[in-house]
């Protein structure tokens, strides 16, 4: 049974406010007359929790306050991890492009090994061999310009299915919010999965399995109590995190199995295209995955049944919540300022013409419609923190090491 981690939070405070009678928190700065250490400066902390209440439930938001306070390279401790946050374009750059291979890795986040088959994914795995052979095979075979245009009529028929639904309600109220996350959800169903009917035993809307993926991107951006403090794991399995966990983890993996599994029976009946073909086909991502674990065996990596699991989720959680949630910021923005609205509106229909709908050939001819989606991504990034990094050599930071 899931219990509110309002309980367990409170205990967690408690103790803390025990603790500060003995230890109190420190105020990191850079030590003095040491050339080979100096630390980042770093808030006052907490007790066992570190910096960890400090973030609150918007943590982008008071990074950026501590950030104005303490600058844009601070060293934060959350829990038992030392983590340095890097907050202005100078301190990015460095860590993404200057130094990029020291900057490199991915940290072993428990979530990401419970749910992505022990880091077999792209976006959480560490860097090495494995880690770049599969992203070659992200950008050359799933993302490539002529895998992305094989899409195209799954991508229109979405489209105008959505505003089918929106002229079926007019006239009434109009949940958008829910409608964009339904639109992205199938055209990333349909390119990873294909056009069967993939669901949950017992689903028969698809509500259900929006659910479990909705609890999945959840669970995924969680910080167990045990990840923080390991002697505090009890807390997880008291809050319900653990059972949630195993039983969202057991739904996906399930129907990643029958989908896999229905792939590989119809792959029985006939040769698939190559993966690096010259014909215009349209495979879905697992069948494009699975000629690939076939074709590149001179690269030495093996693409098992867990690692094709993985990147199919990858695929699925990162072009799913992004695009509804630039949409649905998009259409917002567009509401509160009626004038750009209406310019907008008559760019498309100017554009459109007489073809009564909207086609992807269309939209070179739409330079305000860019934009809009442009300053829309700038004002409300669909993800304000990156994924972490882990660093794989001793380095330093706009002049900061020693962390």
């Amino acid at each position: 049974m899931d219990v509110s981690p309002f309980f367990a939070l409170l205990l967690i405070a408690l103790l803390s406010l025990l603790l500060l009678f003995f230890s109190t928190g420190r105020n990191t700065s850079p030590p003095k007359g040491d050339g080979r250490s100096s630390l980042p400066p770093s808030p006052r902390s907490f007790p066992l929790l570190g910096h960890l209440p400090l973030l609150g439930s918007l943590p982008h938001r008071k990074l950026r306050t501590l950030a104005a306070a303490h600058g844009s390279v601070m060293l934060l401790r959350l829990g038992r991890v030392p983590t340095v946050v890097a907050s202005s374009a100078a301190a990015a750059e460095e860590a993404m492009k200057t130094r990029d291979i020291a900057f490199s890795s991915r940290p072993r986040l428990l979530m990401a090994q419970r749910l992505l088959y022990g880091g077999r994914d792209v976006a959480f795995a560490p860097y090495g061999e494995y880690w770049r052979q599969a992203r070659r095979v992200c950008v050359l075979h799933l993302l490539g310009p002529r895998r992305i245009s094989s899409f195209r009529r799954a991508r229109e028929q979405e489209v105008a299915a959505l505003v089918a639904r929106l002229r079926h309600a007019a006239g009434g109220v109009v949940n958008l919010s829910d409608l964009l996350v339904c639109y992205s959800k199938a055209i990333i169903s349909r390119a990873a999965f294909g056009d069967g009917n993939y669901g949950l035993d017992g689903d028969e809307g698809g509500e259900k399995l929006r659910r479990v993926l909705a609890d999945f991107m959840e669970l995924l951006l969680a910080a167990p109590m045990r990840e923080i403090a390991p002697w505090l794991g009890w807390v997880d399995t008291f809050t319900g995190l653990e059972a949630k966990t195993k039983r969202t983890f057991q739904a996906i993996d399930g129907l990643l199995e029958r989908v896999i599994a229905d792939h590989r029976s119809r792959r029985l009946g006939g040769r698939q295209v190559p993966a690096d073909g010259e014909v215009d086909d349209h495979r879905d991502f697992v069948d494009v995955l699975l000629d690939v674990n076939e074709m590149d065996k001179q690269t030495g990596l093996r693409l098992d049944t867990d690692s094709i699991k993985a990147i199919m989720m990858d695929m699925f959680v990162g072009g799913t919540d992004t695009s509804s949630t630039v949409l649905g910021w998009a259409m917002a923005e567009l509401m509160n300022h009626p004038h750009e609205m209406r310019k907008l509106q008559d760019e498309v229909r100017a554009t459109i013409g007489s073809a009564g709908h909207v086609a992807e050939d269309h939209l070179d001819g739409m330079p305000y419609l860019k934009a809009v989606i442009s300053e829309t991504m700038r004002l409300h990034p669909p993800a304000p923190l990156l994924v972490p990094r882990e660093t794989t050599e001793d380095t330093e930071l706009l002049g900061t090491r020693g962390w």
